[in-house]
């Protein structure tokens, strides 16, 4: 009984998706991104720089005014 507790407080699809790896496949998995010259180290920047927006100019005539 315990143990039919333990197992139905896990997610049922965080448990289909262990069910389908064997006990060796689970040891072999890892995590996280490497690269073959090394972890690269990116500079810490202001916000304000960081953000990418589209600029108003050159508009697509949707600001149009038209004058009769």
């Amino acid at each position: 009984m315990k143990n039919d507790k333990k197992e139905l407080k896990k997610p049922f699809f965080a448990n289909f998706l262990e069910s389908q790896l064997s006990e060796a496949e689970t040891k072999k998995v890892n995590g996280g991104v490497t690269s073959p010259l090394g972890d690269v180290e990116v500079p810490t920047t202001k916000p304000a720089k960081d953000i990418q927006h589209t600029m108003k100019y050159p508009s697509d005539g949707d600001d149009d005014v038209n004058y009769v």
